[in-house]
């Protein structure tokens, strides 16, 4: 007799990463123009937080970069009788758009996240900027997981082979899925509009402390499920 049994396993990590997403935005009439003034922007925005802080433009990796021209479609007014039953168009351009996105990863630190956030709350045109709270060893985490399931599983058909009158034997086979399961998003928004404007420029340890106790991320719930099989004897 074989006995099948799926386990499961969850736990909460606290995070021990931060991912700040940074994305630039530059809009101008000409292709030429909208690089110049998008590469502009990026390096004045890394120069000053290099300023204030102990990120270097090498910590910013690119991860998506373009410019484009977009369009809009105007209705044109029909001249003639003939054109009253057309539908007339004119394509027109909205100019070029530079966009590139980047991306901050560091060890957790609230002080350096803050120092990070109040920098940029002070930058003319600074971009928006997404912080997520994640982990940096996901498959350490993964092998917690797998024997929290595995131990679950173990349980249950133990608890199965006593009811059957059976023996447990060996576990002969376990399948395991890729990847642990998430719960929730850990994350925030963070743009100029809402970045902590308005403190002096002499004040900005106050700041900095202010934006500190403002985050309180939560713990990351990983879950996993496996299935198992054991043979049994009499």
């Amino acid at each position: 007799m074989q006995i099948f049994m799926n386990g499961y396993g969850k736990k909460d990590f606290a995070p021990d990463q931060i991912r700040a997403s940074v994305f630039f935005e530059y809009h101008a009439s000409t292709y030429d123009e909208a690089l110049k003034g998008g590469v502009e922007k990026v390096k004045n925005y890394i120069d000053a937080i290099a300023e204030t802080t102990d990120f270097g433009p090498e910590d910013f990796k690119t991860k998506a970069y373009s410019v484009q021209e977009r369009f809009h479609t105007n209705r044109i007014d029909p001249k003639t009788e003939a054109d009253l039953d057309k539908n007339l168009q004119k394509r027109v351009s909205d100019g070029f758009f530079f966009g590139q996105f980047a991306c901050l990863e560091f060890d957790y630190d609230k002080i350096r996240l803050a120092k990070l956030l109040a920098t940029s709350s002070k930058i003319p045109g600074s971009p928006m900027i997404h912080i997520d709270f994640a982990l940096k060893d996901i498959e350490s985490k993964r092998r917690e997981l797998i024997s929290v399931a595995y131990e679950d599983a173990k349980k249950k058909a133990e608890a199965l082979a006593v009811a059957a009158n059976k023996n447990l034997r060996d576990c002969v086979r376990v399948e395991i899925d890729r990847a642990p399961h998430s719960e929730g998003r850990n994350g925030v928004m963070f743009d100029r509009a809402a970045s902590f404007m308005g403190a002096p420029e002499d004040d900005f340890e106050r700041e900095v402390k202010t934006i500190d106790e403002t985050f309180r991320p939560d713990d990351i719930t990983l879950s996993k499920e496996i299935s198992c099989v054991w043979e049994t004897s009499n």
